[in-house]
């Protein structure tokens, strides 16, 4: 009788350890409530008109949208809203770039002078060339924006093609090439405007056979349509008309949508039926370590980074946060932010429409701490 009831006791007392790990082991939570969470704290954070949050979680995909399409309407932004994704136009360019490379159309090392119009000049330092890893780099010893233009004028629309040329026959490096790394946007034009000469097509065609079309990306362009337009959010705040932005081509002219720029990212990310790119390793591959560079400036926007990539920075592991690839945008009344953590297939797009009274850093921590959220709900 004592056996029996000392193993009964056993019994009970295995059942309470079991019961009482199972309370605090909670289930994972769902992809779209801690992203409806987050993109709550962002929208509050940022003080946007309207903000849209794609976000990718492994085989989920979960889409959020808050504010106003455009101020008074009432509607919130949808999946094929359209957006100026900005600067994040420039890991387009670096995604052309890499294809062409792959394709042995061109060379990383390759100088911007076998690219250039007939007849143009190119500067160097002490004989260093500008090379095409350089624009993708930021490393080129080009300045951010090209002197000059008129005061006011929208975004993305100078200096067109001619003019930029024109100007660079005159200029002067700010240092030797692969030294340093100084944010610039003429640099990523430069460079769209090689890798069309060295294909022998317009440059948006370019974009449209490697990147957008094979990836069903069917509302990308730097031309809207009319029912694009109709589309396009407005910001409270330094709106920009809808209009045609060829001459920002490779650093900040491109229209997308987030389902759009959802099929982008999702090339980086693994999940049933979509692999991850066997080029995604190129693409996000780091150039140049901060170590090894003389200086960096204008690259911590979302938080410091230690290394340079093609248009991707890094940002190491901090405490619970991943390590993340991540790009910052911003122009014409819009912010963008894109961050990943391809080891975890996490990734976050994110654009808002701007007040008078937005900032950015609200939108990139709130999506850095997203992507953490999302990283831990996953971990035993």
């Amino acid at each position: 009788m004592k056996k029996h009831a000392s193993l009964l006791l056993a019994l009970a007392g295995s059942l309470y350890s079991f019961c009482s790990q199972a309370q605090v082991t909670p289930s994972p939570e769902l992809t779209s409530q801690i992203t409806d969470r987050y993109a709550d704290q962002i929208f509050k954070g940022t003080r946007a008109a309207g903000m849209a949050i794609m976000v990718i979680d492994g085989n989920e995909r979960v889409f959020t949208g808050l504010g106003e399409t455009r101020p008074g309407s009432r509607i919130h932004p949808g999946k094929d809203s359209v957006v100026r994704i900005a600067s994040l136009s420039k890991l387009m360019t670096t995604d052309v770039l890499v294809h062409l490379a792959e394709s042995g159309r061109v060379h990383f090392n390759d100088p911007l002078s076998r690219y250039a119009p007939k007849g143009a000049v190119v500067p160097t330092w002490h004989g260093n060339s500008i090379r095409l890893i350089n624009l993708a780099t930021h490393s080129a010893g080009l300045p951010r924006e090209m002197p000059g233009g008129r005061a006011n004028r929208p975004v993305f629309v100078w200096p067109v093609h001619n003019q930029r040329w024109s100007w660079l026959a005159h200029a002067r490096l700010k240092y030797s090439p692969g030294t340093e790394v100084s944010y610039s946007n003429l640099g990523f034009d430069f460079l769209a405007d090689a890798l069309s000469r060295a294909a022998g097509q317009p440059y948006p065609q370019l974009l449209r056979t490697l990147v957008t079309r094979p990836l069903g990306m069917k509302d990308t362009t730097f031309t809207p349509s009319p029912d694009q337009c109709e589309r396009l959010m407005i910001p409270e705040e330094n709106a920009s008309p809808c209009d045609n932005t060829l001459a920002a081509i490779g650093s900040g002219g491109v229209y997308s949508t987030p389902e759009d720029m959802g099929r982008w990212m999702q090339q980086f990310l693994s999940a049933t039926g979509h692999p991850r790119s066997p080029l995604a390793p190129d693409l996000q591959k780091m150039i140049y370590p901060r170590s090894s560079l003389l200086r960096v400036n204008g690259m911590d926007v979302a938080g410091r980074a230690d290394a340079i990539g093609m248009g991707w920075l890094h940002m190491p592991a901090d405490g619970e946060r991943p390590a993340l690839l991540e790009k910052t945008g911003g122009g014409g009344g819009f912010m963008t932010y894109i961050a990943m953590s391809p080891e975890h297939n996490v990734g976050v797009f994110i654009v808002v429409a701007r007040t008078g009274a937005s900032h950015f850093m609200p939108m990139s921590n709130g999506v850095n701490e997203l992507i953490t959220a999302l990283v831990s709900n996953h971990r035993p």
